[in-house]
């Protein structure tokens, strides 16, 4: 087994346990985490990402649906 995969195989069951949740749920939560992520939504690879999350995320959200739908058309239209 190659070392990248064994890498990559110990951070997924770090992710999956409790405590890695945890820890993600902590950083994302942050301060520091929110820069992060809104630095990420800025770059191109970001955007894209964005529209891809963007329609199931809103199934989540306490939005009317009428205001939900009209996100989803000007999504749409965007890509």
């Amino acid at each position: 087994m190659s070392p990248d995969i064994f890498m990559k195989g110990v951070v997924a069951l770090y992710w999956a346990s409790t405590q890695g949740m945890d820890m993600s749920h902590n950083y994302i939560s942050s301060n520091k985490g929110q820069a992060a992520i809104r630095d990420y939504f800025a770059t191109p690879q970001g955007r894209q990402t964005s529209l891809v999350l963007l329609p199931s995320m809103l199934d989540g959200l306490n939005l009317p649906e009428d205001m939900k739908e009209k996100i989803r058309i000007e999504l749409l239209e965007k890509t």
